[in-house]
């Protein structure tokens, strides 16, 4: 959000100047400000049910997810025909590990709203989360389905494949990625972790590289380039690259070893 704004937050300014709705504030001045205007009982309901999802949005950035369930479920009182609303509280359960609630939310915002590519996009990753690989592969095919344009669905279902070893699919994805971001590091990082998984270390290699020249010092990529350097070189080739990743993220091998690496 903006720097602070100056004002009285404790009653809700006009409509046009309310830091509510033009979030030109702090969290906490953004967050008073849409109190203050649901507590005055106004009589426009889209404006009602805005001020509970920003709210919403404010407490998740804060690590408030209940809150955040609350602010959601008030705005599905307001209007329960906003798929939106069922989407936002959807991801809050999905960080809150509560997957049926998640899953239960979804499939009422795409009965809303079946043309929503990212409301089967969040479906697919609470499906992963739950372990349900296939069912994830399903949602993913609908969101690049519907928006063929846009990576993230491609960028998940690559994971979803990489997840099932089905690396060749998985590396068709980042293609595709790459092909629509060529300036993004994340598709060149996952393409190589998934050439490191296949055992093609001299695709992976200038895949890590790229990534760095994009992103310099990520440490994903680092820890992909050290590990190449290592094992086409001696042991110790790698470890300016593997120091300075954890030095940066001291959990990244924890991440790499989730995907599988060795």
């Amino acid at each position: 959000m903006s720097p602070p704004a100056t004002g009285d937050a404790s009653q809700p300014p006009a409509k046009e100047g309310n830091i509510c709705f033009t979030a030109e504030g702090s969290i906490k001045e953004v967050l008073d400000a849409c109190a203050a205007f649901i507590a005055s009982n106004p009589d426009d309901k889209e404006r009602l049910v805005t001020a509970h999802s920003v709210r919403a949005m404010g407490l998740s950035a804060t690590g408030k997810y209940d809150d955040a369930v609350g602010e959601m479920t008030m705005a599905i009182e307001v209007d329960p025909a906003q798929a939106n609303s069922y989407f936002m509280r959807a991801a809050a359960y999905e960080t809150l590990k509560n997957y049926d609630k998640s899953i239960a939310d979804l499939d009422k915002a795409i009965s809303l709203d079946a043309g929503h590519g990212d409301f089967f996009l969040l479906r697919g990753i609470v499906y992963a989360d739950k372990g349900d690989l296939d069912r994830a592969l399903t949602e993913m095919n609908e969101k690049v389905r519907l928006d063929p344009d846009l990576t993230n669905g491609y960028s998940k279902r690559g994971d979803v494949y990489r997840q099932r070893k089905d690396y060749d699919k998985a590396i068709a994805d980042f293609d595709q990625v790459i092909k629509l971001d060529p300036e993004g590091a994340k598709g060149y990082i996952d393409r190589g972790w998934v050439f490191v998984l296949k055992g093609d270390l001299d695709k992976a290699g200038p895949d890590f590289d790229t990534a760095l020249t994009l992103h310099e010092n990520d440490p994903s990529a680092l820890v992909g380039r050290g590990l190449v350097k290592s094992r086409k070189g001696k042991p110790t080739d790698g470890n300016a690259d593997l120091s300075l990743a954890q030095k940066i993220e001291p959990g990244i091998f924890d991440q790499i070893r989730a995907m599988g690496v060795e």
